[in-house]
């Protein structure tokens, strides 16, 4: 079950600087060439200005992430900030008929995801630490295989997660 996985992102995230005054923040990553991404794992940039995170490799996970915090909070009256995100991405199986676990876009609050096991923990957590709220992480996945353990809905299926891979919302994938 090995995956060859291409991501790009566009970020769009509004920050208030103060109650009265906005600033807008985003980013457009229209290929990665001369991006300062932080990469971990099998992550890496292609001779193409792609973004690969995994690679043939069984059993390990990769990471890109934005160099530089990025405010989701009004410091002042304490209002979380609105932001948007798009992806385009191609999820690649080495063989046809079999696949992998999915890609995940995260808010975490530092580079890095230390102890993130590959597979069904989609290189965010791991058997201890999924489901702590010390975690402070939120992710979207796009989760390709059923996991029963985080009571999945289906096999092809996008979820919020909120400190762990239970899903608090979640609904089919489609166009």
């Amino acid at each position: 079950m090995l995956f060859r996985i291409v991501l790009v992102v566009r970020v769009l995230s509004s920050l208030a600087i103060a109650a009265s005054q906005e600033l807008n923040f985003n980013f457009t990553y229209s290929g990665f060439r001369s991006t300062n991404l932080s990469l971990d794992g099998l992550a890496e940039l292609t001779s193409n200005g792609l973004l690969r995170l995994t690679n043939e490799t069984k059993q390990r996970t990769g990471h890109a992430f934005y160099p530089n915090p990025v405010t989701f909070k009004n410091s002042i009256n304490s209002t979380a900030l609105t932001f948007s995100t798009t992806f385009v991405f191609a999820i690649i199986p080495e063989y046809a008929t079999l696949g992998s676990h999915g890609i995940a876009f995260v808010i975490a609050p530092t580079r890095g995801l230390p102890g993130a096991l590959p597979s069904q923990y989609l290189g965010l957590f791991n058997e201890t630490n999924n489901g702590n709220q010390t975690n402070h992480v939120v992710a979207v996945e796009l989760d390709t295989i059923y996991s029963s353990e985080f009571n999945d809905i289906n096999d092809n299926h996008v979820g919020i997660d909120i400190n762990g891979l239970e899903s608090g919302r979640s609904a089919s994938a489609g166009y």
